[in-house]
């Protein structure tokens, strides 16, 4: 693999079940059983930090921004020349504190929703993909109990 090349995780989850199933004492049922845990908790890693994303940036712009707004005030207060114009400058930088407030906690309440639908998408990912690995875990018992059954008649028959 090229160095800085990203594969996904769907590939290198089947490069560790086969890398692992070539192993003489694995097979992939056994493999796959082990890889699923860690691949849907990198799943929903995964979600909640992509749905983190944009709360975080917007967060940061807003801090920016409300850094700006108070150096900006701080100067216009140091050059202003009344009481009257103090109290105009300082309420005009509290209405514009009270507003990003107002968009934080807008975000945040975004942002809780998004991480409960990544949530609800990891749960029904986990539900779906463990009743696929019991699947694969049965086979090799499935297979034992064939071959015995097969086994069975020839058995009675000599």
């Amino acid at each position: 693999m090229a160095r800085g090349q990203k594969i996904g995780m769907d590939d290198r989850v089947e490069n560790t079940v086969e890398a692992v199933s070539r192993l003489p004492f694995f097979d992939g049922t056994v493999a796959r059983m082990f890889s699923w845990p860690v691949e849907a908790w990198l799943r929903a890693q995964a979600g909640i930090l992509k749905a983190s994303e944009p709360v975080a940036t917007g967060w940061m712009e807003r801090q920016r921004t409300a850094a700006t707004s108070t150096l900006e005030t701080l100067e216009r207060l140091a050059n202003c020349g009344d009481l009257k114009e103090a109290a105009a400058i300082q309420r005009g930088w509290f209405e514009d504190s009270m507003k990003r407030l107002d968009s934080d906690l807008h975000a945040f309440a975004d942002q809780a929703l998004a991480v409960s639908r990544e949530a609800m998408s990891a749960t029904r990912y986990a539900a779906q993909t463990s009743a696929e690995v019991v699947a694969l875990a049965i086979q090799p018992a499935q297979r034992a109990a064939e071959q015995q059954q097969q086994q069975t008649p020839v058995d009675a028959a000599a």
